[in-house]
């Protein structure tokens, strides 16, 4: 089976109050995986109390056979992983005094100010009930609309995409998972900061918690330390439309750092970059009786934050951790109670599986002492 590389940790499970036999479960799991070819890489990152206990890296971080190893320092795209970062700057603007939740966006996007989309608010956007069609896929169509491509180099996205079709429900109605959104937030960000997004979430965000190797755009000297599995995961995200829902790149390590903000209430290392009741606002369930198609499941009160989710389909997870995961596939759990943190990445092509997220963090919470 796959051997794991290990990466630097800061203490021993035992000390991290972690039982270690559960590290050895998992890791057997995934070798399983790839070597069956499930999966082409796997890496998984566990501290506790901002120590890092475990750190493995398995499998390879390109799809041809001879691809050099996946290594625990990879850098690997976030996708949707990058919407707690929209969001953290978002409530920035908002402690600034620049933007409040119940702004209509249509006050700052005037493309927006028309009967259909008019009602939408800041705060839908963050919870995904804006009525803004789903991600292609999420109602289970057979033949997803490719919402994100024929228009995807037009300087007039908003017109053309957010504001040319029709809404899927009246805002607040129901959950529905729309990236779409995010990109609008991230424009939201560009338009009130005077800032383009990537830019401003690099200054206000990435570079006061020392994540250096967390980018939209790769350099050269790095892109052979990018894990990918097509070829697209390649390409940087393009301007002309600052992909807020999904344009980010990470490493675990980086993650660890972000989640480790929220833990600490919004400051790490003596920079704070959102004060405590933000944090406190974020990450609390912010929806009532709200349903949601959910992929099918049909869920009939939903629970989300802002910019985190609590995707606690896991049997061990509790129900205070905010997560979010990404395509590819990713996931960072952050659990206040336990002061615990699980991120880990997948490198797989294939559509969501329990067998690839819900199995590996569901082992990965039981050693928990």
């Amino acid at each position: 089976m796959a051997r794991s590389v290990e990466g630097r940790i800061d203490l021993s499970p035992r000390e991290a109050r972690y039982d270690e036999s559960k590290l050895q479960v998992l890791e057997d799991f995934l070798a399983r995986r790839i070597e069956a070819g499930k999966l082409q890489g796997a890496s998984f990152l566990m501290a506790r109390r901002g120590k890092v206990f475990a750190h493995r890296a398995l499998g390879r971080r390109a799809p041809a056979a001879d691809a050099p190893p996946l290594l625990p320092d990879s850098i690997k795209g976030l996708a949707s992983l990058t919407k707690p970062f929209t969001a953290t700057a978002i409530m920035q603007l908002v402690e600034r005094g620049l933007l409040w939740l119940g702004q209509p966006v249509k006050s700052i996007v005037p493309e927006l100010d028309n009967p259909v989309h008019g009602d939408v608010t800041i705060w839908h956007l963050l919870t995904h009930t804006s009525g803004l069609p789903p991600d292609g896929g999420y109602l289970c169509e057979p033949y997803p609309l490719p919402r994100f491509e024929w228009w995807i180099r037009e300087k007039e996205w908003v017109q053309k995409a957010v504001a040319s079709g029709p809404v899927v429900c009246r805002p607040g109605e129901a959950w529905n998972y729309c990236s779409m959104g995010y990109m609008l937030l991230a424009e939201i960000v560009s338009r009130v900061s005077g800032a383009h997004y990537y830019d401003f979430v690099a200054r206000e965000i990435l570079e006061p918690l020392g994540m250096r190797r967390t980018m939209f755009e790769i350099p050269e000297a790095l892109r052979g330390e990018l894990a990918w599995t097509a070829d697209w995961q390649r390409e940087d995200p393009l301007r002309e439309r600052p992909d807020g829902g999904g344009g980010l790149s990470s490493t675990l390590p980086d993650l660890l750092r972000f989640a480790q903000c929220f833990l600490q209430g919004g400051e790490l290392d003596g920079r704070r970059i959102l004060g405590r009741k933000t944090v406190e606002e974020m990450t609390r369930n912010q929806l009532s009786g709200v349903p949601a198609f959910h992929w099918g499941k049909r869920l009939q009160d939903y629970r989300h934050g802002l910019g985190w989710g609590f995707f606690c389909d896991g049997s061990t997870v509790g129900p205070a951790t905010f997560n979010h995961e990404g395509y590819g596939w990713c996931s960072l759990f952050v659990d206040p109670v336990e002061q615990f943190v699980y991120a880990h990445f997948m490198c797989d092509a294939n559509a969501w599986s329990a067998e690839v997220q819900v199995i590996p963090r569901t082992i990965a919470f039981s050693g928990v002492m």
